[in-house]
C-alpha cells in the first residue's frame, strides 16, 4: 500500500516508477558524484563509466585519474559491474568542449600514440574494463586521427577490454564526416558506438525545447545504422532537465525539476510525441525534462531498431535505474 502510494505521488509531481529496460545499460557517472549512487542503481546497470579524465593541451597528454575516479571504479567493482574510463575534450578555459584541444593530439602520430599508450596504461595499472571516448565538437580535418587513435587503444588494450566512442546525434548521414566522424574507420575498432541522442536543446539557446525528441532521436539512429550496424549502437539517453526563465538558464536533475515546478505552482505535462515532461511555470519560466518515463520508451525504441543497449547520462541527475 505504502509503495502505491508513493508511486501515485511521483506521478502527480511527474514521475513515473523506475523502468527496468531488458537491454544493457552504461549508466555514466561524474567523478564528483557520490559512488553510492552505483550501489543503489546496479541492478540496473550493466556497465559504468566514469567520466574522468581529459586532454590537457600538450599533444598526446591527458590528465591522470584522480581519487575520486578510483572509488568510482572501486564502487562498481564492488556491485560486480564492469567500469570504463571516459576521456574527453572538455576544456574549463571555456567551459566546453575545445576542438583545437583535439586537434593538437590527433593531428600528430606520435601525439596519438602516446594519448593511447597512457590511457591504455591507466586501464591495465588500475583495473579498469575499458575506455569510453567522448571527444566532441570536432571538425573534419579531426577524423582521420581519431580512427587511428581508437584502432592504437584497440591493439593496446587487446581485444577483450571495452571500446566504445560517444559521437552526437546527427540527423543525417553526410553531417558526420564533416564533424569529424569517419563512422565506418570508428565501427573497425570500438565495441559499441555511444549516440548521444540528447542537448537537441539546451541553455545555449534561448527558445525553450526538448532535450531530445523522439522524431529527433529516431532520424539520428536512422543516420547512423547507415554506416554502423544497429547491433553495434547503445542509444544515449537523458537523465536530466534544463529551465529557461528570467532566473536565467540552467541544468536540472529529474528530481530537481519536479522540485522546482512544484515549488513555483506549475503543472508537469507528459508530451507524448515529444517523449518528454515540459511544464510552464507562473514566472514564465519554462522546463523540459527526461526521466524514467523516457528511459522506459528509448527502451522500447531500441528494442524496435534492433540497439545493443542504452547509455544514461548521468547517475548524479537522472532518476533512479534499477
Amino acid at each position: 500500500m505504502i509503495a502505491a502510494l508513493l508511486s501515485v505521488a511521483a506521478l502527480a509531481l511527474g514521475a513515473t516508477p523506475a523502468a527496468s529496460p531488458a537491454r544493457p545499460i552504461l549508466g555514466f557517472q561524474s567523478d564528483g558524484s557520490p559512488p553510492s549512487l552505483i550501489s543503489q542503481d546496479a541492478s540496473g546497470l550493466g556497465s559504468v563509466g566514469v567520466d574522468g579524465v581529459d586532454l590537457t593541451g600538450k599533444p598526446g597528454a591527458v590528465s591522470a585519474p584522480a581519487a575520486s575516479d578510483r572509488a568510482q571504479l572501486a564502487a562498481a567493482h564492488a556491485a560486480g559491474l564492469p567500469a570504463v574510463l571516459l576521456v574527453g575534450n572538455w576544456s574549463d578555459k571555456i567551459n566546453d568542449f575545445s576542438e583545437p584541444l583535439a586537434y593538437k593530439t590527433l593531428s600528430s602520430a606520435v601525439a596519438i600514440r602516446k594519448l593511447a599508450a597512457a590511457l591504455s596504461d591507466d586501464v591495465k595499472s588500475e583495473g579498469w574494463n575499458g575506455i569510453s571516448v567522448d571527444l566532441e565538437s570536432l571538425h573534419a580535418r579531426d577524423a582521420a586521427g581519431l580512427v587511428t587513435l581508437l584502432a592504437d587503444l584497440r591493439s593496446d588494450l587487446g581485444p577483450s577490454a571495452s571500446l566504445t566512442m560517444c559521437v552526437s546525434n546527427l540527423t543525417s548521414a553526410r553531417s558526420y564526416p564533416a564533424n569529424g566522424y569517419d563512422l565506418a574507420g570508428i565501427a573497425k575498432s570500438v565495441s559499441q558506438i555511444v549516440l548521444m541522442a540528447y542537448d537537441q536543446h539546451g541553455p545555449w539557446e534561448k527558445t525553450p525545447g526538448p532535450v531530445g525528441a523522439t522524431s529527433w532521436v529516431t532520424r539520428g539512429v536512422r543516420a547512423l545504422e547507415s554506416s554502423v550496424p544497429a547491433a553495434r549502437v547503445d542509444l544515449g539517453v537523458a537523465g536530466y532537465g534544463y529551465v529557461w526563465g528570467p532566473g536565467g538558464r540552467q541544468q536540472l536533475s529529474d528530481a530537481g525539476a519536479r522540485a522546482l515546478v512544484a515549488k513555483q505552482g506549475g503543472h508537469a505535462r507528459w508530451v507524448a510525441s515529444v517523449g518528454e515532461w515540459t511544464a510552464t511555470l507562473p514566472s514564465g519560466a519554462v522546463v523540459w525534462w527526461s526521466d524514467t518515463r523516457t528511459l522506459a520508451l528509448r527502451e522500447a525504441l531500441a528494442a524496435r531498431l534492433g540497439l545493443h543497449g542504452l547509455a544514461v547520462w548521468s547517475l548524479g541527475l537522472s532518476d533512479p535505474i534499477s
